[in-house]
């Protein structure tokens, strides 16, 4: 259970951050931090078929708080889109 409540959790703050960067704004430090979190236990909870693209989706959420960090909002950017790519694909590929 553990699991749904990580990944629904995730997925709630990620549709916040792609709001945020929609708007050409910024993503909150907060809510990227707490989305960057929320990438390493999924990593950890990861089944091992799936545990390479939640290293991927984790690293990229590491990067995109280093973008908010500087004041990036074009990579800011490009890291949503990235990461939004990394979770279409892995939906998917390994849906539960």
């Amino acid at each position: 259970m553990e699991f749904q409540t990580t990944k629904r959790d995730l997925e709630t703050v990620f549709s916040k951050i792609q709001s945020q960067v929609a708007e050409a704004s910024l993503p909150e430090e907060a809510d990227v931090n707490r989305l960057a979190r929320l990438a390493q236990r999924l990593h950890q909870q990861a089944d091992e078929n799936w545990m390479d693209e939640a290293e991927d989706f984790s690293h990229l959420a590491g990067q995109l708080l280093n973008a908010v960090k500087k004041g990036d909002v074009e990579g800011c950017v490009m890291l949503v889109e990235s990461l939004d790519d990394a979770q279409s694909y892995c939906h998917r590929m390994f849906r539960d």
